[in-house]
């Protein structure tokens, strides 16, 4: 896709109450502060970044893809094991906690306008925000998403016996990454196709 001229950055704090009988987390509040470079329509500006909460919380606490393996005799591919976005389930407007939006400006030079994007960028700090949140207030951590009752009530109940009150997994998966392709940019002589393995040692 290119490089970015440029790199926003942003900061969450979330506010959780947790239920340590059922497990139940709730949001009241959530702070957020996105390094926008320069506002040029703070209402929209503002929606981005309060509709990217939306989309962090919705993934942190309840978004999940749950898959199955097909019978040998049909296939080894995993499939949706419910093929219906009913059973998706995202927040609703009543399940959205007070945001108190702050846009952070110090224009880039090298950005139009000296803007910077506010699309997606507000949305990553949210999940670790939510996860932090709920080990302050009952000291166990969730290493996966969404962080839902029942991996609260595990956890406890590990913290209880005392083991680590940690739920998720315990490393990263091992991925068997393809070569990567190289496709050098105009500025480096790339014409947009991929250069091969002997050819790219002269290009670079």
């Amino acid at each position: 896709m290119g490089p970015s001229p440029a790199y926003s950055y942003t900061a969450c704090v979330v506010e959780a109450e947790v239920e340590p009988k059922t497990g139940w987390i709730s949001v009241p509040k959530i702070w957020i502060a996105h390094d926008i470079g320069r506002t040029i329509n703070p209402v929209l500006a503002r929606g981005q970044v309060e509709g990217s909460v939306y989309m962090g919380l919705s993934e942190a606490l309840m978004e999940e893809q749950v898959f199955r393996r097909l019978p040998p005799k049909l296939s080894s591919a995993l499939v949706h094991k419910i093929p219906s976005l009913l059973e998706y389930k995202s927040l609703t407007s009543l399940d959205m906690p007070e945001v108190d939006t702050v846009l952070i400006e110090d224009p880039d030079p090298n950005c139009p306008f000296g803007a910077k994007e506010a699309g997606q960028g507000p949305l990553l700090p949210v999940m670790p925000a939510v996860a932090n949140a709920i080990y302050d207030a009952i000291g166990v951590r969730i290493d996966e998403l969404p962080i839902t009752p029942d991996k609260i009530l595990k956890a406890l109940e590990l913290k209880a016996q005392g083991k680590p009150g940690r739920v998720g997994p315990n490393h990263f998966p091992a991925v068997p990454y393809p070569e990567p392709l190289i496709v050098p940019p105009p500025w480096e002589g790339g014409d947009g196709k991929e250069v091969k393995k002997n050819d790219a040692a002269a290009v670079v």
